[in-house]
């Protein structure tokens, strides 16, 4: 019984180091996947009766087929586009130049979405962060404290704009007296220039 139980136990021990030899074998990589993925992968993919391996090869088989069929009659279209691009340079060259100008267009529309799309998150951004700002404001000062700060801002505000609107008129009466003044300068001097050729007369 003995004897037994040692050559169970042995046998048990060399099949666990045979696994751990396969596992770790020098070059081979170890299984990412887990076994039974491994499985389903090899029945339902890699299987030559699966599903999709049937579907690849009824896919190509048409492709094929459509191929084969369509080739004498794309074959000669396709000779005589050859022959009248290679006998006329200038098409040639007149596609190609479209070809660039719709890259660069293609190119110029890429940049601009990305312009207005990083422009329209960067508002956005802009607007989330003032809103944060507010709602950290009222909820650390108090709505009452926000409201007062929002007047004072706003009494400011409205006097700012005064003057800038006093200044902004003063600076367009000066142009306008500018202007009038030139005006009356040219006007009296066409009436002297004209009231002296009439003298010489």
């Amino acid at each position: 019984m003995r004897a037994q139980r040692r050559s169970r136990r042995q046998s048990q021990d060399n099949t666990k180091r045979r696994n751990q030899k396969q596992l770790t074998r020098p070059g081979q990589q170890p299984d990412v996947l887990p076994e039974q993925t491994l499985q389903l992968l090899q029945d339902h993919v890699l299987h030559p009766s699966s599903t999709l391996r049937t579907l690849y090869s009824y896919t190509l088989l048409v492709l094929q087929r459509a191929a084969y069929v369509l080739q004498p009659v794309l074959e000669p279209i396709g000779e005589r586009a050859m022959r009248v691009l290679h006998d006329s340079p200038d098409i040639v060259f007149l596609g190609l130049i479209l070809t660039l100008i719709f890259i660069f267009f293609q190119i110029l529309l890429w940049v601009q979405r990305t312009i207005s799309f990083f422009t329209r998150l960067a508002f956005r951004a802009a607007l989330w962060m003032l809103l944060g700002l507010a709602l950290m404001a009222v909820w650390n000062r108090g709505p009452e404290a926000v409201i007062g700060d929002l007047v004072v801002i706003s009494r400011r505000a409205v006097v700012y704009a005064a003057m800038v609107k006093d200044i902004w008129l003063s600076e367009y009466q000066k142009y306008d007296a500018q202007t009038r003044g030139g005006s009356l300068g040219g006007s009296g001097i066409g009436g002297r220039s004209a009231g002296f050729s009439g003298r010489g007369r």
